[in-house]
């Protein structure tokens, strides 16, 4: 890094209870994204993780909130804020709070952790800044990530984003008959799950693809007990879409909202019926026509890569495309803690 961080009195309490945490969010203004959220952190941990945030307070009252969980196994622990697959953890703070030398004090606090290996995804804005104060040995890795900005309304989005492909599309769905719910409890997460799996199966049978392999990979990252703790944690923010056709399911998406941003967060279908009735590119219509109802500001469309059909698809709505990384930093549990610092631990659970 590059020079040393002024670290003298900073103060640094883990596992911050949600009251805090809500204090942080009230912090930071309405551009959080809902994994940054309390619920966020408890459905995490729903799902085989325990907290371990941490939340750092400089002399002049300034703070950073950092999500995060951990992990042991046989090899070792693991900090992620958050795990791969679980989105944006990153910093909570007041946008001004947020400086280069508190980044150094936050990278050196955590690449002393205990650790066998430390992730840290920050959000798409602040990643630059991340990126280049991290340490030497630190691991990238790349991330493309689709926004979409829904400033002006649905009607200037419809007529200046979407493509006129994804017009028609909606035009054309629009005439098949669908029959689209909604639901903000957690109710409609199994039929999603099930047109998961279906999607699963369609990608194991692609060429170069270990059917079983591919599928048990899935299934331990994207289990369906993901979805429902989200859908408990997240309550009205966690809103699933679903379109049917003749009465037989044929898409499905979860959208995940939270102040003025809304997330895209999973999609699942049975491809040829979908396909016939343009029921994905509905869905998103949809989602995007209720956040913009609802003043959101940005639809975040998720992580994909270049050239990749899912990439085309969203890229018909008309989101900046923005190149982002997650990153691995270079740990060392001897190694010198933050100057300084008190650390104030305790063991408290989600």
């Amino acid at each position: 890094m590059n020079g040393q961080p002024p670290t003298h009195d900073v103060r640094v309490h883990s596992h911050v209870p949600a009251s805090l945490w809500h204090e942080m969010t009230g912090e930071a203004g309405g551009d959080l994204l809902p994994s940054q959220t309390a619920g966020w952190r408890d459905a995490v941990c729903a799902n085989g993780w325990q907290d371990a945030s941490r939340l750092y307070t400089w002399p002049d009252g300034s703070r950073l909130l950092v999500p995060l969980v951990r992990s042991a196994d046989e090899s070792g622990t693991t900090y992620a804020s958050w795990p791969e697959g679980w989105g944006v953890g990153g910093v909570i703070a007041a946008p001004e709070a947020l400086t280069a030398d508190r980044v150094r004090t936050v990278l050196r606090d955590l690449a002393a952790l205990p650790a066998r290996q430390v992730y840290l995804r920050p959000a798409t804005a602040a990643a630059p800044m991340w990126g280049e104060l991290m340490p030497p040995g630190t691991r990238r890795n790349p991330r493309m990530t689709q926004v979409l900005d829904l400033t002006g309304g649905f009607g200037h989005v419809w007529e200046h984003r979407f493509s006129q492909r994804a017009r028609w599309a909606v035009r054309r769905a629009e005439r098949a008959g669908l029959v689209v719910s909604q639901d903000d409890t957690g109710q409609l997460i199994p039929e999603f799950y099930r047109l998961f799996e279906l999607s699963a199966a369609r990608w194991a049978e692609q060429p170069g693809s270990a059917p079983e392999e591919t599928m048990r990979r899935v299934r331990a990252k994207n289990p369906m007990s993901k979805f429902a703790a989200v859908a408990r944690h997240l309550g009205t923010d966690c809103r699933v879409w679903l379109a049917s056709h003749e009465g037989r399911p044929v898409a499905a998406l979860l959208a995940l909202h939270h102040g003025s941003q809304v997330v895209y967060w999973a999609a699942a279908m049975d491809k040829p019926a979908a396909a016939r009735t343009h029921a994905p590119t509905y869905l998103v219509h949809l989602v995007i026509m209720d956040a913009c109802a609802h003043g959101a500001r940005s639809l975040h469309m998720g992580d994909t890569y270049p050239g990749t059909s899912v990439t085309k698809f969203k890229a018909g709505f008309g989101p900046k495309e923005d190149h982002t990384a997650g990153f691995w930093i270079p740990v060392s549990a001897d190694g010198p803690e933050v100057t300084g610092a008190t650390r104030e631990e305790d063991r408290t659970s989600c």
